[in-house]
């Protein structure tokens, strides 16, 4: 594994541990958005790191466009949040925008397990993302902007 390959492990490894508590935190409060912001940088520099890395195939794949999407969603879920008018509808935008995004970090480890494995990493991946699809739907995301 080169450096990149550590530094985007680590980051991720980061990233998973820091979002969970993010999630286990209450929504709006100093703590919540110090993590937050925490959670946003590791994941994009994580992704960043992941389009310099071209050991396994020598081009461009479905990881390196799964960070653009990520990148993206980051930028959106930010944006949702910390532009002007971020109402609660905004706010519960944000929640599903971060929640998938965690999901997705989540869903990128299983994949490349699986292929590290020798196996394709589609099953795994969908059936995580069926799993976040679910959080998402059961999650009360006008409760936690209640609490705080």
């Amino acid at each position: 594994m080169t450096l990149l390959g550590f530094l985007h492990l680590f980051l991720m490894i980061g990233s998973l541990a820091i979002g969970a508590r993010v999630f286990a935190t209450p929504k709006g409060t100093p703590r919540h958005k110090q993590l937050g912001r925490y959670f946003v940088a590791g994941m994009l520099i994580s992704n960043l790191t992941v389009l310099a890395i071209y050991q396994d195939s020598g081009q461009p794949g479905i990881f390196h466009l799964l960070a653009i999407v990520s990148v993206v969603s980051l930028i959106a879920a930010i944006a949702l949040v910390r532009l002007p008018g971020a109402g609660k509808g905004r706010r519960i935008a944000h929640g599903h925008v971060m929640l998938w995004s965690y999901g997705g970090i989540v869903a990128a480890g299983i994949g490349q397990g699986t292929t590290a494995s020798g196996y394709t990493p589609w099953p795994a991946i969908l059936v995580c993302f069926m799993i976040v699809g679910i959080a998402a739907y059961r999650t009360d995301f006008i409760g936690m902007l209640k609490r705080n």
